[in-house]
């Protein structure tokens, strides 16, 4: 999804809603930051606890793709 896709869906959302991602094992977290990042294809992982994605390692890395990670976490867990 592109910004601009995000935008176009958030945009038709009541102002008030809540946006969400997922949590560790279960459950919801609110996103606490938008961070950015390089990334490319993940290189011929096939299981399924590995995201579509990685990190390049640089941001001018030829195949690389800008972009932004929701990040979230429960900040009512212990040890936070």
């Amino acid at each position: 999804m592109t910004a601009k896709e995000l935008i176009r869906e958030l945009q038709q959302l009541p102002h008030d809603t809540r946006i969400i991602i997922r949590g560790y094992e279960d459950g919801y977290n609110d996103i606490l930051q938008l961070i950015p990042r390089s990334i490319v294809s993940h290189p011929g992982q096939k299981a399924d606890y590995y995201g579509e994605y990685t990190d390049s390692g640089k941001e001018n890395e030829t195949g690389a793709i800008r972009a932004v990670e929701l990040y979230g976490e429960n900040t009512k867990a212990e040890g936070y």
